[in-house]
C-alpha cells in the first residue's frame, strides 16, 4: 500500500552520485509513480519482485525532449495515431531515462503497468508507457517480465547501442516501439501483445532474432525508413492471447500481418527501406504473412526474403507502391505459404523470383 517512488528515486540518485551501482528491488510488490533512471545504474528486480504503477495517471511524469524531435511524431490520414512527442499526456511513463548511458534494467522480477486508464490520453483511454528511454546510449534490458502496460511496454527515442534480451511482454499495446534507433539487438524475447509487438522506424543496424511473437495486431511493423535490418529465426503465431483493447470490434484477437514494412503509414516519413534481410521464419494463423507498402517519399531497395514457412493464412503477400516510389532488387526465395480460401480450400504456393523497378 505504501507508495515507494521517493525511496526508489533516492536510491537511484545515490548510486549515480557515487559513480554507479545497483538499485535492488527485493521480493514483494512496490507501488511507484515515475522512476528516473540515471547513468551507470542497474535497476535490478529480484525474483518475486513487482514494481507496479500507481493508479492515478496524473501522478506520472512525462518525457521532455532536450532537442528537436518533431520528425518522430506521426499523424495518419484519418487523424489517429498522433503519438506526438510533445503531447504531455501521451508521453507519460512509469520508468524514464533521458540523456543517460550505461543503464541496465534486469533481474527476474516483474514491472506491472496496471493498465492505468487515462481519459485524457490517446484514444481517450491510454495511460502512461511502462518504460521510456530517450536520447540515450549503451542500454541493456534483460530477463524481466512486463505485464499490463497502460500504453507501450518500451518506447525509445534517439537511442543507440541497446540490447533487449530474454524478455517476456504480456498484454498492453506495443511491446518494443523505437523511433530513431541505431545498433539495436532484440533477441530471445516472448511477445504476447494487444497491439504491434515490435514497431517504429528511423532505424539503422537493427537485429531481431530468436523471438516468439504473438499479437492481436501486427508482429513487426515498420512505419518509418529503415537501413540495415535483419529479422531471423523467429516464430509468429496468432491469434492474439490478449485482445486489441482499442479496436472498434469488441475484444478482437485476430493477428493481422507477421511483418509489415510500411514507411509513411502513420504520416509522411521521407526516406527509404535499404539493405533488409528477412529469413528463417515460421508464420502461422494470421491475415497475411508479409506486406510491403511504400508511401509518399519512400522507396525500397536491396531486400531479401528467404526460407519462410507459413500456414493458416487468410491473404496473400503483397508489395505495393502507393505513390511514385519504387522497389529495386527485391529477392523472394524459398517461400512456402498455405493460404486458406473459405473454410476448406487451400492454395499452396512456393516463390523464388526477383522483382525490379516496380512502379505504382
Amino acid at each position: 500500500k505504501t507508495v515507494a517512488t521517493k525511496a526508489i528515486n533516492k536510491a537511484v540518485e545515490v548510486c549515480h552520485r557515487n559513480g554507479g551501482g545497483i538499485v535492488f528491488v527485493p521480493e514483494g510488490t512496490f507501488l511507484s509513480a515515475t522512476v528516473f533512471l540515471k547513468s551507470n545504474v542497474n535497476l535490478y528486480l529480484d525474483k518475486g519482485a513487482v514494481l507496479k504503477g500507481v493508479f492515478d495517471p496524473q501522478e506520472y511524469s512525462c518525457y521532455i525532449p532536450q532537442k528537436d524531435m518533431s520528425r518522430y511524431s506521426s499523424v495518419s490520414d484519418n487523424g489517429n495515431n498522433a503519438n506526438s512527442i510533445y503531447d504531455t499526456e501521451w508521453i507519460k511513463t512509469l520508468i524514464l531515462g533521458v540523456e543517460v548511458e550505461n543503464v541496465t534494467i534486469s533481474g527476474e522480477g516483474v514491472i506491472d503497468g496496471g493498465h492505468v486508464f487515462n481519459s485524457r490520453g490517446e484514444e481517450g483511454m491510454l495511460g502512461p508507457h511502462t518504460i521510456i528511454i530517450a536520447e540515450a546510449k549503451n542500454i541493456l534490458v534483460s530477463n524481466i517480465t512486463v505485464n499490463k502496460s497502460a500504453n507501450y511496454a518500451f518506447l525509445g527515442y534517439d537511442v543507440e547501442n541497446v540490447v533487449f534480451q530474454h524478455l517476456k511482454i504480456n498484454e498492453g499495446w506495443d511491446g518494443i516501439h523505437l523511433r530513431g534507433a541505431k545498433n539495436i539487438v532484440i533477441r530471445d524475447c516472448d511477445f504476447y501483445t494487444g497491439d504491434d509487438a515490435i514497431a517504429g522506424g528511423y532505424w539503422e543496424s537493427m537485429v531481431i532474432t530468436d523471438c516468439r511473437i504473438n499479437s492481436s495486431c501486427n508482429g513487426i511493423r515498420v512505419i518509418m525508413p529503415v537501413k540495415e535490418m535483419v529479422i531471423s529465426h523467429s516464430r509468429f503465431i496468432g491469434d492474439g492471447k490478449y485482445p486489441h483493447l482499442t479496436s472498434h470490434e469488441a475484444l478482437r484477437t485476430n493477428m493481422l500481418i507477421g511483418i509489415y514494412l510500411q514507411p509513411g503509414g502513420w504520416g509522411i516519413a521521407p526516406g527509404d527501406l535499404e539493405n533488409i534481410r528477412i529469413h528463417d521464419l515460421e508464420i502461422d494463423n494470421m491475415e497475411n504473412a508479409l506486406a510491403f507498402d511504400l508511401n509518399k517519399g519512400n522507396n525500397a531497395r536491396d531486400i531479401t526474403v528467404e526460407n519462410i514457412s507459413g500456414k493458416n493464412l487468410r491473404g496473400h503477400c503483397s508489395l505495393n507502391s502507393l505513390h511514385d516510389g519504387f522497389f529495386e532488387n527485391i529477392a523472394l526465395r524459398n517461400i512456402d505459404l498455405q493460404v486458406c480460401i473459405g473454410s476448406k480450400e487451400k492454395l499452396t504456393s512456393s516463390w523464388a523470383y526477383q522483382v525490379r523497378n516496380v512502379r505504382k
